[in-house]
């Protein structure tokens, strides 16, 4: 198919996509648009039929697609690639009406799905050969079947992305279930690939809570891939148990950055507070505990304070804007109750107000609590939102302790002039992807996952790959 062909698709229209087809339902509901709080457009919430359909659909595209030449396959996703850039402009705008967030970062959003897709295409599917007198040993890896995908509300198209091209690429097929906060571009994207891809092997069933329960506890579903918060991720777990499906969880995070006295502190602030506060802090491996050498933390804070001020926060439609809205009323209401907990504690505030203003749309202003309590909910938990604490600390094994001190061990990060020294921090920090001399940006260029709570498993990158496959020990001996 020529990349310069027009589709029909409408950016006003959606529907779930079931064995290629559109479909709808009598049962719809809406998306918000948390810079205004009025509704999007109208989506089908799926039903369990709906379900069984895109199961069975997926049941029959799978084995040709499986019997596929990797090569062949990475050809179709390349081309899809091709494809897809027509449609950027629309997909930024409805991503700004279903997520708030300012328009540069949902055209970073958007773009990174090309190179999402071309670094995957750009990887083989590990194997190995061991011989010996007596034998040799093929370890391959084979698709698992079926897969689904349950995505969460702060990054919906790339997170759905995600999942989707290394479970094709690996040659399974995939069904996603977007959020019902943040449906529309996922729907979208899924809708466009079926230019592409044989009816039943990439598919999006929308729904609520139920249809999740539902994909978990579907015999013929042979691996959820879940990304989202730790309670849920523990649901998904229970129910999957029942048919012993394969699991990758990549849940919370109360992400620790420690700041060595050495840094160049008015270059480092202004990146720490980035991490504390991108999309929001609506992100799971944000920046969410600030340890500050106690020889610098004063002025430290001071350049965080100075440049937290500058932050600008509104609707996509404003302008220059860093930040958007909280995505949806539920999470705004618990980001506000750790407001609300810092100003009844008397808790320091070193910027932003102890009481959130109201108004059109669920905006939040950056805010950053000065040393509470190591017990303080705002330690302990993840906001999730624009909020972060900062502590000082003088001893680099208590700080590493502190920072551990937590069930959770998603990301870190590590800020020192000296290299080897932050390298030599970084590598004893319980977590699964920690960043020295940056805030936190997960690549696919590497497997993400987390340790502890933060989930089980891991996806992206080649290692990422063997978690949408089985490994197959072929034994020959010799005759």
């Amino acid at each position: 198919m020529s990349p310069s062909k027009v589709s029909n698709i409408e950016f006003d229209k959606f529907y779930n996509i079931v064995d290629g087809k559109q479909r709808g339902s009598d049962n719809v509901h809406h998306g918000i648009n948390p810079s205004t709080g009025q509704e999007n457009w109208p989506v089908p919430i799926g039903s369990e039929q709906d379900l069984n359909d895109a199961v069975e659909a997926a049941k029959k595209a799978f084995p040709v697609w499986r019997d596929t030449p990797l090569e062949k396959r990475k050809e179709t996703l390349l081309k899809f690639c091709d494809y897809f850039g027509q449609f950027t402009d629309d997909l930024i705008t409805l991503l700004c009406k279903e997520t708030g967030k300012p328009r540069k970062f949902a055209a970073i959003e958007v773009g990174a799905i090309v190179g999402f897709i071309q670094y995957h295409c750009s990887l083989d599917i590990p194997e190995e050969r061991i011989d010996d007198d007596e034998k040799t040993l093929y370890t391959e890896y084979t698709p698992l079947g079926v897969c689904a995908g349950i995505i969460p509300w702060n990054f919906p198209l790339v997170l759905s992305i995600g999942k989707v091209a290394p479970a094709l690429l690996t040659g399974n097929a995939i069904i996603i279930k977007p959020s019902p906060f943040t449906p529309y571009t996922g729907l979208k994207a899924v809708e466009i690939m079926q230019e592409f891809f044989a009816p039943g092997l990439v598919q999006a069933v929308g729904g609520n809570n139920e249809l999740g329960a539902q994909m978990c506890a579907h015999p013929d579903i042979a691996k959820i891939s879940f990304t989202g918060s730790i309670a849920t991720g523990k649901k998904v777990m229970e129910t999957s148990a029942k048919t012993l499906k394969r699991v990758t969880l990549e849940l919370g995070g109360n992400d620790a950055s420690i700041i060595l006295p050495d840094v160049d502190i008015k270059k480092v602030a202004p990146e720490v507070v980035m991490g504390a506060f991108q999309n929001s802090g609506q992100v799971c491996a944000a920046t969410k505990r600030i340890y500050i050498h106690e020889s610098i933390y004063k002025e430290f804070l001071e350049e965080m304070v100075t440049f937290t001020k500058s932050v600008k926060v509104g609707n996509p439609d404003d302008g220059d804007n860093l930040l958007g809205p909280i995505q949806n009323p539920m999470q705004y209401e618990k980001v506000k109750d750790f407001f609300a907990d810092s100003k009844a504690k008397g808790y320091k505030f070193a910027v932003g107000e102890p009481d959130v203003a109201t108004g059109k749309g669920f905006f939040i202003q950056p805010t950053i609590i000065d040393n509470p309590p190591n017990d303080s909910r705002i330690i302990a938990e993840e906001p999730f939102g624009p909020i972060v604490p900062t502590q000082p600390w003088s001893d680099l094994d208590e700080v590493i302790a502190r920072a551990n001190d937590t069930k959770m061990g998603l990301g870190a990060c590590v800020w020192g002039k000296d290299v080897e020294k932050a390298s030599q921090v970084a590598r004893r920090l319980e977590a699964g992807s920690v960043f020295v001399n940056s805030w936190e940006k997960p690549t696919p260029q590497a497997i993400f996952g987390g340790h502890k709570e933060s989930g089980i498993g891991g996806e992206w990158g080649k290692t990422g790959l063997l978690a949408f496959m089985n490994a197959r020990v072929i034994h020959v001996y010799k005759s």
